[in-house]
């Protein structure tokens, strides 16, 4: 779905972005901060937009949904998405805030409050923990909020504003998804030296491993160094390769291995 999302001014009233919204043509998607006592005002905008068939994003901290929580619990989730208003001056006063941290307390209070509306994850200059401008600055800016809470289970939208090429973006968000387990969309690899045994060149041999293997979508290889701990610490690829002598490996079907070793022990035990 493609939408137009315009961030809003708390100038710009309902009764100013009527006539505007009435001659939309496009999907829109209104971003607007709301504080704990703009119930009235949150209603109001929810009805405008549901009006027109567009959607609004509550940009709300966690102590303003609780304060909102009785508004919430009568207007529904429809057209709606919920993120986490990182302007906020009680947010950036308190010394001891984390962004990741923030966003739970959101989370928690929204569902407190009996909302099943979106979360929107935000990666903007205002969470950049360096700001730094190279790709690769921008994944791990990314993994830092995004990764952690998907991996908490909490994330419906996810957008990487830090980053004006739409490709790019999308390239990043594709990532952290692929990291997180979120969306698997290419080969995944994971390397490990596992202890001081391995007893080859562990990054020239995944290069190698990777240009063959890079083509197999949703299928996850581990290259680990040791003999004798890698087996066990890529228990969860589908294929995995392990240092079996100086300048040799040995490939396995992991779970094949695993299953085997599951079976030894319930014979043993029986």
């Amino acid at each position: 779905m493609e939408f137009l999302a315009l961030e809003l001014s708390p100038a710009l009233t309902p009764d100013i972005l009527q006539p505007l919204l009435a001659m939309s043509r496009g999907r829109l998607l209104l971003v607007r901060s709301f504080a704990g006592h703009e119930a009235a005002s949150l209603g109001t905008f929810v009805e405008l937009v549901r009006r027109h068939h567009h959607t609004l994003a509550c940009a709300l901290t966690a102590a303003d949904a609780t304060a909102l929580t009785d508004t919430l619990r009568t207007l529904g989730d429809d057209r709606l998405l919920f993120t986490l208003n990182t302007q906020s001056s009680a947010l950036n006063a308190a010394a001891s805030s984390h962004i990741v941290g923030a966003y739970r307390a959101l989370a928690a209070a929204l569902n407190a409050a009996g909302s099943r509306a979106p979360l929107w994850i935000r990666n903007t200059a205002a969470t950049a923990v360096r700001g730094d401008n190279t790709f690769l600055s921008k994944l791990l800016e990314a993994s830092f909020l995004t990764g952690s809470l998907l991996c908490d289970g909490l994330g419906d939208v996810v957008s990487i504003e830090t980053e004006s090429d739409p490709v790019r973006a999308t390239k990043l968000t594709y990532n952290v998804l692929q990291g997180a387990g979120g969306r698997i969309s290419k080969t995944e690899f994971v390397a490990c030296p596992s202890c001081g045994r391995t007893l080859f060149d562990l990054q020239t041999t995944t290069q190698r491993i990777r240009a063959q293997t890079g083509h197999l979508k949703g299928v996850k290889l581990a290259i680990m160094g040791c003999i004798v701990n890698g087996p066990g610490e890529m228990a969860d690829a589908d294929f995995g390769y392990v240092g079996g002598a100086p300048g040799k490996s040995i490939s396995t079907s992991v779970k094949t291995a695993c299953n085997t070793t599951s079976r030894k022990l319930k014979q043993t035990r029986d």
